[in-house]
């Protein structure tokens, strides 16, 4: 059965069941009521920018297996962007604003205050 994304309104195959550009639940049809209620209310806000778009999607993740409405904005418009991070302009994790606090508690659980969570703090230079 194709399922479609209460927020952008794009249109999957069978199978899937989130909408991989806005991490919305999919739904089996689209009606104003489903349509209307997730765009008037969300409004998603900046939780950290990463220079590294594989970072972010991780983050990402994290925050939706825990319930958290998250979705990745890329600086980047090269589809290679996420395999070369070095060229890549960067991407932000944007947080639904009515979960920011508890995206925050999640983020500091997981990360502290590391920076860069696949590769830890840059000040974390105690190398022997």
């Amino acid at each position: 059965m194709t399922m479609f994304c209460p927020v952008c309104e794009a249109e999957y195959e069978p199978g899937i069941t989130r909408c991989p550009d806005d991490g919305a639940e999919l739904v089996e049809r689209l009606t104003p009521e489903v349509t209307a209620h997730d765009h008037s209310e969300a409004r998603f806000v900046p939780l950290h920018a990463f220079g590294n778009p594989a970072e972010a999607e991780m983050v990402a993740d994290i925050l939706q297996k825990n319930g958290i409405r998250a979705v990745v904005q890329s600086g980047g418009a090269d589809a290679f962007a996420p395999l070369l991070s070095s060229a890549a302009l960067g991407s932000s994790v944007l947080i639904d604003e009515r979960d920011l606090d508890r995206a925050r508690e999640i983020y500091q659980a997981f990360f502290g205050e590391d920076e860069t969570p696949l590769t830890g703090s840059a000040e974390d230079g105690e190398r022997s």
